[in-house]
């Protein structure tokens, strides 16, 4: 039986995000899905970049429940992340819980099947409450609430490595020390930022090439995943590896100088920089396992991964990308 009918319909909340957008792009490339968009401004310049891919665009707010309900009905699967850090959330009085669990309800009475949700460690639960950090616990208050919708054959909860995206972006360089971007006064591009912890093994990922593979393998077979905490790593490096391997690839002169405790990373009394300070406390209470689950790992990513290019016909990459792959593609030529 062929025809668009039979297909799989997976909705994608938060599509023209960095997240969203990855998920959205592997989806399309596999015949057996029909991959629906849910974003507030189905005119922007992102939406319709994934309306020209094969996409369909739904306008909905994520806090209006009839929207919502209207977004996912007929969905057999659904990916959905939300942004803790939206302003607009602060303005009109909102937290991310209210936005996520809003719409984990929704995705739960319009009968969608198979959930992956881009989720977050709980430093407020796992320490008790001596680290509070909302725009992490927020989400992962939205997963318990998944976890605990019966509605739901499978809920696969999914936490991402460090963005390798953010090296491009020079609010977040100067953040850091001006590495990868900007040279110090001694003519350094200077990373300049707190000891992750244990064995300095922080994760990493490239969210445009592997993040929507991930995504994608998941759905390709969604009980072996249910209920399992999904590493979306590409690669694992120390902050010390990160930068020898950008001097290797680009040949600029770089430098690694650590803070020796989180404390000492200046925060200035922004809200956001209190949260990465607290997020470096949290890690290195746990001696460097972000995911709070044990070890970090790359097996799974790739297993996913790979199960992605077959679906996908042989297209695109069918291994995770490398930090030293990723420098040299963005920062060489």
């Amino acid at each position: 039986m062929t025809g668009d009918y039979c297909k799989k319909i997976i909705t994608v909340v938060g599509a023209t995000g960095t997240q969203g957008s990855s998920v959205v792009r592997s989806l399309v490339q596999n015949p057996d899905f029909e991959v629906r968009c849910v974003t507030r401004n189905i005119s922007s310049t992102r939406a319709q970049e994934l309306l020209k891919l094969g996409a369909k665009l739904i306008e909905a707010d994520g806090l209006n429940r009839t929207q919502m309900i209207e977004a996912f009905t007929g969905s057999w699967g659904a990916f959905i992340n939300t942004n803790s850090e939206d302003p607009h959330l602060a303005e009109i009085g909102k937290t991310d819980l209210d936005l996520g669990g809003n719409i984990m309800r929704c995705a739960a009475e319009a009968g969608v099947q198979h959930v992956v949700y881009s989720s977050a460690p709980n430093p407020a639960k796992l320490t008790r409450g001596q680290l509070v950090i909302p725009g992490l616990d927020y989400k992962a208050e939205v997963e318990a609430i998944g976890r605990g919708l019966e509605a739901f054959q499978t809920f696969t909860p999914i936490i991402l490595a460090w963005f390798l995206e953010n090296y491009l972006d020079p609010a977040y360089a100067g953040i850091f020390g001006g590495f990868p971007l900007v040279k110090d006064d001694e003519g350094y591009l200077t990373y300049r930022i707190p000891i992750w912890g244990g064995y300095e093994d922080a994760p990493w990922i490239s969210v445009t090439d592997d993040l929507g593979d991930i995504v994608h393998g998941i759905f390709l077979n969604p009980n072996r995943w249910n209920g399992r905490l999904v590493q979306a790593n590409g690669d694992i490096a120390s902050f010390g590896d990160i930068v020898a391997k950008f001097t290797k690839v680009t040949g600029r002169k770089a430098r690694y100088i650590p803070y020796a405790t989180a404390d000492d990373f200046p925060t200035n009394g922004v809200h956001f920089l209190e949260q990465i300070r607290d997020m470096f406390k949290f890690v290195h209470s746990r001696d460097g396992e972000y995911y709070s689950t044990g070890i970090t790992e790359l097996r799974s990513a790739a297993e996913l991964k790979h199960a992605a290019f077959i679906a996908k016909g042989g297209k695109g990459r069918e291994k995770l990308m490398s930090v030293e792959e990723w420098f040299k593609a963005k920062f060489v030529n």
